[in-house]
């Protein structure tokens, strides 16, 4: 349901259901209203167009306007399609036109073409006589380019010469460890120095770079 909303400094309308009178206007004493002010709200208080002919609600004029103008949107483009399509089929066979004429030049050229390499075939029936000394001297001529047609033939046991070349295996060496110069006796390796195989500082207790030797054992 809608209900007027009276703007700030207006008196309460007297009830719910009360709506300004036709062609009603507020007194000049009263404040006007905010910029913006919706006059007619529901029962939520959410704004809501107000009633027609009725103040703060879209009047009469306005509302003819409304309805008038997409009326006269509809009836325009209803008519243009007609128009628009007379204007098509009149340019459509100006298009067809110009591709008719593209095949005609091609086929010119064609012709011309073909009338020329007769006409040079005739030319020499006047001098007989030289053309057929001239003739006889090329056939000995691709005897002689036969011949050196073996010669690429050589190059090719060059490529085969190429020999594989060595792959080494790679060495794995064992890291020799001695837990005692028991061990080392026993291998007869006795003394270790320092960089020999086996040599630990484990083993070489007064650290002089000799190992398992007499007297440090």
């Amino acid at each position: 349901m809608r209900q007027f909303n009276a703007p700030p400094g207006w008196p309460d309308p007297p009830t719910a259901r009360w709506r300004p009178p036709k062609r009603w206007r507020p007194p000049e004493s009263w404040p006007p209203a905010p910029a913006g002010w919706r006059f007619w709200v529901d029962g939520h208080g959410r704004p809501v167009h107000g009633p027609i002919g009725r103040y703060g609600g879209p009047s009469r004029i306005k509302l003819g306007a409304v309805v008038a103008v997409p009326l006269a949107l509809i009836a325009v483009v209803l008519l243009n399609p007609f128009g628009g399509g007379d204007e098509s089929a009149s340019t459509t066979p100006v298009r067809i036109s110009e591709p008719t004429s593209t095949p005609t030049s091609t086929p010119v050229a064609e012709p011309t073409a073909v009338a020329t390499a007769p006409e040079r075939t005739e030319s020499p029936e006047a001098g007989r006589t030289p053309t057929p000394t001239e003739s006889q001297t090329p056939s000995a001529t691709p005897e002689v380019t036969t011949a050196p047609t073996p010669t690429p033939t050589e190059p090719s046991p060059t490529s085969s010469s190429t020999a594989p070349t060595p792959t080494t295996a790679p060495v794995t060496t064992t890291a020799v460890v001695y837990q005692s110069c028991a061990e080392v006796r026993a291998a007869g390796k006795a003394p270790l120095h320092r960089g020999d195989p086996g040599y630990s500082t484990a083993l070489d207790r007064n650290g002089d770079g000799v190992a398992c030797e007499r007297g440090n054992s």
